[in-house]
């Protein structure tokens, strides 16, 4: 299964066309918010790939019938997956308010957007601050649409049974 990973397009659409034009056979397009607009715009929907999204905080309430959730768990590909835009745990004051409500949800992987930087971090099985009954994978894509860069960022998750293999891009 392969998944991408979008955040922060915030009116790049021509990217996120071009990037699902380049990854036609991601079974998956997670969204992280803001820019909910842009799905519409890049033709998201009638791509052939399931898309899932959660809104942000620069995303109104609905925009073309899109009312997506803040935040919204789902398992795929046999790993139980927490996303969230991440405003609503103040993820660029630090990452403890969403991995405690990815461990509540008891996830596997914790995807958020919103500081635009790309991270990807490992929170260990009983790591002593937070207690995780299981180790967590925390995620971020980056910004497609406003990084410092200048680059659009984005994330790939792959999972071939028990194996799983996330990775960071620029388009």
């Amino acid at each position: 299964m392969k998944l991408l990973i979008v955040s922060d397009s915030h009116g790049r659409y021509d990217r996120l066309s071009r990037l699902l034009d380049m990854h036609s056979d991601a079974d998956a397009l997670i969204f992280l918010g803001d820019g909910l607009r842009d799905l519409d715009r890049a033709d998201a929907y009638v791509r052939g790939m399931s898309v899932i999204s959660v809104r942000g905080n620069c995303d109104g309430i609905s925009f073309l019938g899109n009312d997506s959730p803040e935040e919204h768990t789902q398992t795929l590909g046999g790993y139980k997956i927490f996303m969230l835009h991440g405003h609503t745990r103040g993820v660029k004051h630090g990452m403890e308010r969403a991995i405690l409500a990815a461990i509540e949800r008891e996830a596997d992987i914790l995807l958020y957007g919103h500081t635009h930087i790309p991270e990807e971090k490992y929170v260990p099985e009983g790591e002593e601050l937070l207690s995780p009954k299981k180790p967590i994978r925390v995620f971020n894509p980056g910004s497609l649409g406003a990084s410092g860069d200048g680059k659009g960022h984005f994330g790939l998750i792959q999972i071939k049974g028990k194996d799983l293999l996330m990775s960071h891009g620029t388009i």
